[in-house]
């Protein structure tokens, strides 16, 4: 297989999956339907950010994902959600395979990014009040870029295992947002 089709193979490896989750996250319309797009990501970004931070990143590694729990956290003090039950993200990243396709789901998260980022302007919520992570998420293209390149120059890939993390990945955005934990009171 061409190096250049690692992202459409996981995009077609994940994407039962993923539609499954675009259909349970939903749109929002109305701030409620916002706050609880907003509760179900922070959870999630909570459960996988503090994961990352026990990675052991491959040298030679510059590439880096953006964190998105401290930001998603100052939106949701700003709409009220209250605070919400950990959840245990359950992932193995012990490799580069892994690793790449747990950071597939993340990155690739950021591309819808700049849609929702309207949707929420048109809520009144923007990078200083309610959506800060949706300006933090849409600021850079390159970010994908630069996760896009390191795919694609991995060496020994092996595409059933960064295929199986990112499917636990999205598992777990799954697990997020169809929890009641997180439905606005």
């Amino acid at each position: 297989m061409a190096v250049s089709e690692r992202r459409f193979d996981l995009r077609a490896r994940t994407q039962s999956i993923h539609e499954r989750l675009d259909a349970a996250v939903g749109g929002f319309d109305t701030v409620e339907q916002y706050r609880r797009y907003l509760a179900g990501l922070g959870r999630f970004r909570t459960a996988v950010d503090g994961a990352l931070q026990h990675v052991t990143w491959p040298a030679g590694w510059s590439f880096r994902p953006t964190a998105l729990a401290d930001v998603l956290e100052e939106d949701a003090i700003d709409l009220k959600i209250p605070p919400l039950k950990d959840i245990d993200p359950d992932m193995d990243l012990s490799d580069e395979s892994a690793l790449l396709g747990a950071l597939y789901v993340l990155e690739g998260s950021t591309l819808g990014s700049r849609v929702l980022r309207q949707r929420a302007a048109a809520l009144g919520l923007d990078e200083t009040f309610g959506a800060r992570h949706l300006a933090v998420m849409s600021k850079d293209i390159a970010q994908w870029q630069s996760f896009l390149l390191l795919l694609d120059e991995a060496q020994n890939f092996d595409v059933e295992r960064a295929a199986a993390s990112a499917n636990a990945v999205f598992a777990l955005a799954l697990r997020c947002f169809e929890s009641d934990v997180f439905v606005a009171h």
